[in-house]
């Protein structure tokens, strides 16, 4: 696979270690021998992941922070992720690289809300959830008012609740990892039957023109993806998980609100960038 970033050690330092981890994280992260944070970190970038340590935490912390500065400096913003779950690089990260922004996530599974809620708890945010479909964020949020849209790896879910929806499987009341399995058979269905984008593209489509909506004139959308192992395992379609921004960055051409841009650093394998331009 393309590697999700160049290795550069730097990223994994001891500095950015006690900026954007927590003390019970950076005292795991200092137990870790140093060729072993090395290594990790290797397999993080060129491999699909199947290790989760602090490594992981402090590599896509730093980077939506770098991300976030090389935009907005250190200045306060609305940041609005979509489909978090209850993955908390973002809010970590903003919190300690733009303090005092506001943080909203729109997701409706219940667990994985109450599980982000406690992993936030104290951050220095003005953190909102929207417990509602992201679909219908303009009931919650004002147009042209929001700096950033984020999609920390979920691109792929949001297409799997559309799937879902469409089959009747709850993804709301459920156990998320539990339902995974049936997420993925669903997938290789239609993707076996050549059926997947024209059952997903045009829901997805309407869901960005109507997150556009709420993002200020120069707004970003920002979406990263990657790939783990046990999604493989489970039979998902190397071939779809693999080129998933390729493919969305082709539907994204239907989208005349916005136009793509790019950021050093961000490999185009794994990043897609929009900015709003009306």
């Amino acid at each position: 696979m393309i590697p999700i970033d160049v290795f550069k050690e730097d990223i994994i330092s001891r500095e950015n270690a006690r900026l954007f981890l927590s003390l019970e994280e950076y005292k795991r992260f200092e137990d870790i021998d140093n060729i072993d944070k090395l290594n990790l970190l290797k397999r993080l970038l060129e491999n699909p992941i199947e290790e989760f340590t602090e490594i992981n935490d402090l590599y896509f912390r730093t980077k939506w922070a770098e991300l976030v500065n090389s935009i907005y400096n250190k200045k306060a913003i609305t940041m609005l992720e979509v489909a978090s779950g209850d993955a908390d690089m973002i809010p970590q990260a903003l919190a300690r690289s733009n303090p005092n922004s506001t943080y909203i996530t729109a997701n409706m599974n219940k667990i994985l809300n109450e599980s982000l809620l406690k992993k936030t708890t104290n951050l220095d945010l003005n953190i909102k959830l929207i417990d509602d479909d992201a679909s219908m964020i303009n009931n919650y949020i004002k147009s042209n008012s929001i700096d950033m849209i984020a999609f920390q790896h979920g691109v792929n879910d949001v297409l799997q609740a559309i799937l879902c929806e469409q089959n009747g499987i709850d993804t709301v009341n459920t156990d998320w990892m539990e339902c995974l399995p049936k997420m993925i058979d669903l997938v290789r269905t239609e993707v076996e039957n050549y059926t997947f984008e024209a059952n997903v593209k045009p829901i997805f489509l309407n869901l960005v023109k109507d997150l556009v909506v709420t993002l200020k004139r120069d707004g970003v959308i920002a979406i990263n993806h990657y790939m783990f192992k046990y999604d493989l395992d489970l039979g998902y379609p190397k071939e779809l998980f693999e080129n998933l921004i390729p493919i969305i960055r082709n539907w994204f051409k239907e989208i005349e609100m916005c136009e793509e841009i790019f950021y050093n650093g961000f490999n185009e394998q794994w990043w897609i960038f929009l900015k709003k331009i009306v």
